[in-house]
């Protein structure tokens, strides 16, 4: 094996020295398609890039994406197509110039950032690599480089099904096609190979089964490393074996540009013409830091759609939180700047720029298979209605409430003290997570987002520098002998001279001492009423007094009705949702 090989990243390492042991040497790294369980991979290997082949379009212009060892790039070169290729590996580039000659026409470069000759291409070829792009984001640069009638070859492995067993790092095939639909792609072929191309997993475990121990010398991999593939390549087989993956040729041909383009907003140049959109909608400001408060370093997602003088027209985003749903750790994402710019708001239809965003967005994050098992949102019911009849929304997973109190001057309590908490410093930090940690172990089944030291920190610390105009005034309560700590608190005062709280941490049976300290707080800080919003699931803990106004303000968090994920009676009820736990208070 040479140099170059051996420096491919784990597992193609592995695999790479797999095939070149049974076969001397190792051209492709692609599954084969077999015919009888007993063939070897060289012969395999060859019969699928014949059959992917025999589905090409005449000799064209093709980018080769993801070019592997340069064996496909080399055999359209030699068929007569104007190709070139692009992979992002420094060592995959190295093979194939070395095996081509140093003038190979190969980039190194990720699909997402390629622009040599946007607009011109006729082919991009994904063999196997469209696994490793995200498909929104393939589909754009499928939109930005191939000409008016270009085509997308794609032979992969794909999700089929998914279910409460994990993230799935495949496509989702429907999805998929769904987006390729929205970006002016119909399907031309579609091939399922499952049968054929399954094998390739149980020669891959045989051949690691068999020789571990020599890929372990010879690669330098440890025994828990190989374990962890070992154990990867058996889940993969049984999803193969219960068809929740298969394996597919796909040949898409561009049908018509579209009225509306869709694109992930997944960095500060592309939230630009967010936040203009943002200023227009709710009329104020959302700064470029605010913005990376809340969706940069990949703490939230934004699908955008653009008109045809690449105006942005609509927006859907969300915030990634851990969760607990039902005890069990999840992630969470809440919903946050649904936008529809005022021009395009006739289109409310499947068609409409909002919708394209909404199903979109849900596609691509929310479900059993994707980054989110479950979505929170604060609709008020107007905002409600029309994803309800788009059939993005079903049923109600909790209402929320508004609790209005006077405040209090009454004197401190013997048995605790209040103190300002500056969560800048370690020690505050600590104090913090031991509240949430305390709170934690007392939730049982309830459905809470995680509100630890850090998520504190990032929320009430880092986004007081983004938004001046919600200072944030963070207490913890202590056992005044003890200075041990029993729980935080979060106010703010309102427009209106009312003071919220907007979140309590501490344990359940402590609640109603923590609220009544937030209503001589309120006081203090000169407002005579506090308010807070909360579930209504969670009042009966509160053990509010008989004076309290208790307002539905007609705003309810919404199931998901639009993607696979956990039934509504499994998630609805029992929900801790307070207001710091949407984006705008």
């Amino acid at each position: 094996m040479s140099a170059a090989v051996q420096r491919f990243s784990f597992p193609l390492d592995v695999y790479a020295w797999l095939i070149e042991r049974e076969g001397g040497r190792v051209d492709d790294l692609h599954y084969g398609l077999f015919e009888r369980p007993d063939e070897p991979a060289a012969v395999v290997q060859q019969r699928a890039a014949d059959f992917l082949f025999n589905h090409l379009p005449p000799p064209c212009k093709v980018l080769d994406v993801g070019s592997g060892l340069g064996t496909t790039l080399a055999r359209l070169l030699a068929a007569g197509y104007q190709a070139q290729g692009i992979t992002p590996d420094a060592a995959q580039v190295e093979v194939i110039r070395a095996r081509l000659g140093e003038g190979s026409p190969i980039h190194r470069v990720r699909l997402e950032d390629f622009a040599v000759e946007a607009g011109r291409w006729q082919l991009l070829l994904f063999q196997e690599s469209a696994q490793y792009i995200d498909g929104l984001d393939l589909f754009e640069a499928a939109d930005r480089l191939l000409a008016e009638e270009g085509e997308i070859v794609i032979i992969d492995e794909f999700a089929l099904r998914r279910d409460e067993s994990g993230r799935v790092i495949l496509h989702y095939l429907p999805h998929f096609l769904a987006w390729a639909e929205r970006f002016g792609f119909a399907v031309h072929t579609r091939i399922d190979l499952t049968a054929q191309a399954a094998p390739t997993v149980d020669w891959l475990l045989r051949q690691l089964e068999a020789h571990a121990e020599d890929v372990r010398r010879e690669l330098g991999h440890d025994e828990e490393k190989l374990a962890q593939l070992l154990a990867a390549h058996r889940e993969y087989q049984a999803r193969y074996r219960d068809g929740r993956y298969g394996y597919f040729l796909l040949r898409l041909q561009r049908t018509r540009r579209l009225r509306w383009r869709l694109g992930r907003i997944s960095d500060a140049t592309r939230a630009q013409p967010m936040r203009q959109l943002f200023a227009t909608v709710f009329g104020h400001e959302m700064s470029a830091a605010h913005w990376q408060w809340k969706y940069g370093d990949g703490r939230g997602v934004g699908i955008g759609v653009w008109d045809e003088r690449g105006e942005l027209i609509a927006h859907y985003g969300g915030l990634t939180r851990a969760a607990l749903l039902r005890g069990q750790p999840c992630l969470a994402f809440c919903a946050a700047d649904f936008m529809v710019a005022p021009a395009a708001r006739g289109a409310l239809t499947r068609k409409g720029p909002a919708f394209l965003a909404a199903a979109t967005f849900l596609e691509h994050e929310l479900g059993y298979g994707a980054p989110h098992r479950v979505g929170i949102g604060f609709p008020n019911r107007r905002a409600f209605a029309l994803p309800e009849k788009l059939g993005l929304y079903r049923g109600v997973l909790t209402r929320i409430m508004e609790v209005s109190l006077a405040s209090t001057a009454s004197g401190p309590r013997w048995l605790e003290k209040v103190r300002p908490l500056d969560l800048a410093k370690p020690a505050a930090l600590a104090e913090a997570e031991a509240c949430w940690q305390e709170m934690q172990s007392g939730l049982g089944d309830w459905n809470v987002l995680v509100r630890d030291g850090q998520w504190l920190v990032h929320r009430y610390g880092q986004c007081h520098d983004h938004r001046p105009q919600q200072p944030y005034r963070v207490f913890v309560v202590r056992r005044r002998l003890t200075g041990r700590p029993l729980g935080v608190l979060v106010l703010r005062l309102a427009e209106d001279g009312r003071c919220e709280l907007l979140d309590l941490v501490g344990a359940l049976p402590r609640l109603p001492a923590l609220l009544r300290q937030a209503r001589r707080l309120a006081a203090q800080l000169g407002a005579s009423t506090m308010f807070f919003w909360a579930a209504e699931e969670m009042l009966p803990l509160l053990r509010l007094p008989a004076e309290a106004r208790v307002a539905d303000i007609d705003v309810l968090v919404p199931g998901n009705g639009w993607t696979e994920g956990p039934a509504l009676a499994e998630l609805a009820g029992r929900w801790w949702l307070m207001g710091g736990d949407t984006d705008c208070h």
